[in-house]
C-alpha cells in the first residue's frame, strides 16, 4: 500500500500519539481537546483513524460536529490536517528528475503520472522488467525512480531530500526508521554547506517528524 493503512490505527493509539508526541506549533492545541473529542467520536461509532479522515472531509458538517464534540470548528479543521498528514501524498514524475522530457511524455500517455504509480506497478521484479520494457525505460533508471518514489511516501520527505537520502545509502522508509537523525542531519548540513545539496534548512524535529511516519509505511517492494 502505498500510505499508512488508516484502518489499522485506533482511536485509542491516535489519542495516545496526540498526547505524547511533540506536535507542531500550529497543531499542539489538538492535545488540548483530544480526550473528550475520541469519547464522543467513539459513542458516533468511529473507531479508527480511517473512519475520521471520512468523517471530517465533509466541511459542510463541521458547525454540527463541533458542538457533538464540544469543540471550536478551528479545532476540526487542524484535526482534519493531523489526520490527513498520515496519507502519503504522490509526487509528479518531473520532480524525481529522472527522466528526461521524452520518456515523461511517453510515460503521461500511459496514464503513469506521479510516483505512486510507479510504486504500486513495479513492487515485484517482474513488475519493473514489464514496466520497463513497455516504456522504454532503463531498468537501472527505473530502479533509481522506484526507490525516490518509496522514500517520498514519507511524509516531510521531498524529492530533493528523498535524493540525499538514497546518496546516503537509505533506500526505503524502513532504512530511514532505523537511522540516527541526528547523524543524517549532520551530514544534511555539511551536504548544504558544501553545495553539494540544495534544500531547506532542517532540525532534528524534522527528521523526527518524518520518522514519526516512516515507521508506519508498509514495506511492499521485492527487490
Amino acid at each position: 500500500m502505498y500510505s499508512t493503512d488508516l484502518t489499522s490505527i485506533s482511536l485509542s493509539a491516535f489519542e495516545q500519539t496526540i498526547l505524547t508526541i511533540d506536535l507542531l506549533p500550529s497543531r499542539k492545541v489538538l492535545a488540548e481537546g483530544i480526550s473528550g473529542a475520541v469519547r464522543e467520536l467513539r459513542h458516533m461509532g468511529i473507531e479508527t483513524l480511517e473512519d475520521l479522515r471520512i468523517l471530517l472531509k465533509d466541511k459542510k458538517r463541521y458547525s454540527e460536529l463541533a458542538i457533538e464534540l464540544d469543540v471550536d470548528e478551528r479545532y476540526l479543521t487542524v484535526h482534519n490536517r493531523e489526520v490527513n498528514s498520515y496519507v502519503s501524498r504522490p509526487v509528479p514524475l518531473d520532480q524525481l528528475d529522472v527522466f528526461t522530457e521524452p520518456e515523461l511524455e511517453r510515460l503521461r500517455r500511459s496514464g503513469v503520472r506521479s510516483t505512486k504509480t510507479i510504486y504500486e506497478q513495479c513492487l515485484m521484479p517482474s513488475d519493473r522488467t514489464t514496466f520497463a520494457s513497455e516504456h522504454g525505460l532503463d531498468k537501472d533508471q527505473l530502479t533509481v525512480a522506484l526507490e525516490l518514489s518509496d522514500l517520498v511516501r514519507i511524509n516531510g520527505v521531498g524529492p530533493a531530500f528523498a535524493r540525499f537520502l538514497r546518496d546516503l545509502g537509505v533506500r526505503s522508509p524502513r532504512e530511514f526508521d532505523s537511522i540516527d537523525p541526528l547523524e543524517v542531519l549532520e551530514r544534511y548540513r555539511r551536504s548544504v554547506a558544501d553545495g553539494s545539496t540544495s534544500g531547506p534548512q532542517l532540525r532534528l524535529e524534522d527528521l523526527e517528524y518524518c520518522q514519526r511516519f516512516s515507521s508506519g509505511l508498509d514495506n511492499d517492494i521485492e527487490w
